[in-house]
């Protein structure tokens, strides 16, 4: 499942913003999480999406892909699980 994160004016910051993008993604086997055009990112968000999601599922493989440097930079500083790759 891809999931394309850009939307026009929105700022990616909270937890509450991760859970939302999460609900019903626990179905599937892989998540591809498409960066392209998001500019920034915020510590909680991505913490959720690549470090509290991965733990609760260590079976779903969770990806990044299409980040600048910025997002790129934020999603480094999280401590991941094997499960999650950076592209």
């Amino acid at each position: 499942m891809q999931i394309k994160l850009y939307i026009i004016g929105t700022i990616y910051i909270s937890r509450s913003q991760a859970r939302r993008i999460l609900v019903g993604l626990e179905k599937f086997k892989s998540i591809i999480f498409d960066f392209y055009q998001v500019p920034n990112v915020g510590q909680a968000f991505v913490d959720e999406l690549f470090r509290v999601f991965p733990e609760k599922y260590p079976n779903i493989k969770v990806t990044a892909v299409n980040m600048n440097e910025a997002v790129r930079y934020m999603v480094e500083r999280v401590d991941k699980p094997s499960s999650v790759k950076i592209g």
